[in-house]
Order: C-alpha cells, then structure tokens, then sequence
C-alpha cells in the first residue's frame, strides 16, 4: 500500500512551497480584520457573521483550497512525476482521494487557526464551543468541496487556477449572491449554511445543515470520482 507515502508526501510538498508563505498571509487576513474590530470595540455575532458569510468562506477559505487542490496533482503533471505516480498498482480512485485529502490537510492547517484567533478576537465573551465548530464545520466540508473540484479541473484542463477563480469571483461572487436558483450550485452558499446554524444574525441559508453537509460530501464525492476517470483518460 503507497497511500501513506503519498499522503505524507504530497502534504510536505504542499507545506513547503513559497506560495504557501503567500496563503498563509491570505489565510491571516480576518485575523487583521478582526483585530481591527476588537480595537474599535466592534465585537459581536453580528461582525463575526459578516466576516465569516462574507469574507471568510467565499473568498479567502475558496482560494487558498483552490491553490492548494490545484498543486495536488497539477505540480506533478507539471514536472512529469505523475507518470511515476499512475505506474503504480494502486487504483486511480485511492490516488485521487489521497491527493485530496493531503490537499485538505494542508488546506486546514493554514484556516483553521485564523478562524479561531478571529472568533476569539470578535466574540470575546460571548465566544463557545458551538460558535467556533458550526463555522469550522463549515469551512471544513466547504474545502473538501472546493479541493475535490480543484483536484480534477487540474487534470482536465491546463488552466484550473483561472477557471476555478473566475468560478469563485463571477459565480458564486457575483450570479449565485444576487439570484436565489443559482445559489444553488455555489458550493459557498453551503458551507454558509453550516456557518449560520450558530449565528443568529446570520444571512438566511440556502438549505438547512443537513442538506448542506450532503451536498458538500456528494461534491466532494463526485469531483474525486470524476478525478478518478481522468486519471486514466487524460493526456497526461
């Protein structure tokens, strides 16, 4: 079995990069923000909500997943290590799902701690536990979407990073916002819905928790898959 290899692998690879430097400054940026907000004494649920609705899921937790889904298996197709890679016994679907998963990982280190420090910094003593896991949660799967996506638009296409921001900037920034419909197909707007399970000022979700937690796994579930059969179909 390789999948623990090129998990660790892949995820120090991910780490190690200097664009990593620049994610991490982009991934820290609410925590300047919230800063801001705890000097200016504007703390509370409402100032989380618009960060974490705003800011947080749809544009800085979006990106850095998408650069990171993107590096996963673009690097190695880039370098040419990929053919090494499917030479190997192991299925094309347990690759696909490693690589995602290292994608994840690494995705998480760089996020998670930023929404913690934020949440603490803006809810101060109206911070719990289910203040801070609903909105983790919810960039938790919103990512696994997002990296699973990433992961197989960099198999089938030469330029993912462009496609998946002009997904993120016009998509889900700009149609989805404003028409009810096509919320429907931004993964954002669910994980906004696990985000405002806990914040009462929150914007009305799409869907329920729930719904949104299948939604998010089936994308993640369906993207790998489909990662999968490019694997084995694309021109390498």
């Amino acid at each position: 079995m390789i999948i623990g290899p090129v998990y660790r692998l892949t995820l120090r690879a991910l780490l190690l990069q200097r664009r990593t430097i620049l994610l991490l400054l982009l991934a820290l940026a609410p925590v300047l923000v919230a800063f801001v907000y705890a000097v200016a004494a504007k703390q509370g649920a409402h100032h989380f909500r618009f960060m974490m609705q705003e800011l947080f899921v749809p544009t800085i937790a979006a990106v850095v997943a998408l650069v990171i889904g993107v590096s996963a298996l673009g690097d190695e197709r880039e370098d040419g290590t990929i053919y090494y890679l499917v030479a190997t016994p192991q299925s094309r679907l347990g690759l696909i799902v490693t690589k995602v998963a290292a994608a994840w990982t690494a995705t998480l280190l760089l996020l998670v701690p930023s929404l913690v420090i934020s949440a603490l910094l803006i809810l101060k003593g109206g911070v719990d536990a289910s203040s801070i896991l609903w909105p983790v949660a919810g960039v938790a799967l919103a990512t696994l979407a997002y990296c699973g996506a990433a992961g197989w638009l960099s198999l089938r296409t030469r330029r993912p990073i462009v496609i998946g921001v002009l997904y993120i900037l016009l998509w889900e920034g700009s149609i989805a916002t404003f028409a009810a419909s096509a919320s429907k197909l931004s993964i954002a707007a669910y994980g906004r819905a696990l985000v405002a399970e806990r914040l009462p000022e929150a914007a009305a979700p799409v869907v329920g928790p729930t719904p949104a937690v299948v939604v998010l796994a089936a994308v993640a579930a369906v993207t790998c898959w489909l990662g999968a059969r490019a694997l084995v179909r694309v021109e390498l």
